[in-house]
């Protein structure tokens, strides 16, 4: 599994749940296109242990 993967993934989660629960409303697919979860999520999924803390670049593929 790559690890853009599993953020998008967390991404996508989020927003399904905050849909869910009732904090957003629309399509999640839309919310994607436009990056709504990083106003939820500003740093990536490994943020917090450390993971791709300061690293610059992208991923490219």
């Amino acid at each position: 599994v790559k690890w853009t993967d599993m953020h998008r993934l967390a991404d996508r989660v989020h927003l399904e749940e905050l849909v869910k629960i009732g904090i957003l409303r629309g399509n999640v697919e839309e919310m994607l296109k436009v990056h709504l979860g990083a106003v939820f999520m500003p740093h990536g999924l490994g943020h917090l242990l450390g993971i791709d803390v300061h690293d610059v670049g992208g991923y490219p593929e």
